[in-house]
């Protein structure tokens, strides 16, 4: 039997099942949504939502390597202010250029890792 309505324009269903608590938190996001339909809650926050994917790659390695490195240099800069050594502006400049990098590659790691 062919329940199927002639001019409806999204044909596929998907059935759900949820806790009373589930219900009751989706239903109060709706309300603080202005969203009446249960249907175009859920295709909107199903298609608008964002989900980042952390995982234990060598590029998180080297990330967080490298934010080491740049912890490590400003720990040394403070240590030498605070026993009244001077800092050059080249190491001020090189720290300025790794926070670069590291910015950089951060947005590269989850342009990357976003889908």
């Amino acid at each position: 039997m062919n329940r199927e309505k002639p001019n409806r324009k999204r044909k596929n269903a998907h059935l759900i099942y949820l806790s009373d608590a589930e219900e009751k938190a989706i239903k109060e996001r709706m309300e603080l949504a202005h969203v009446t339909s249960f249907s175009q809650y859920a295709r909107r926050s199903m298609i608008d939502a964002y989900f980042f994917v952390i995982d234990d790659s060598e590029q998180i390695k080297k990330f967080t390597y490298e934010l080491n490195k740049i912890g490590n240099n400003i720990n040394q800069i403070a240590h030498a202010l605070n026993s009244g050594d001077s800092v050059t502006k080249e190491t001020i400049d090189e720290i300025k250029g790794m926070m670069v990098s590291i910015w950089q590659y951060q947005r590269y790691i989850l342009s990357g890792t976003q889908y």
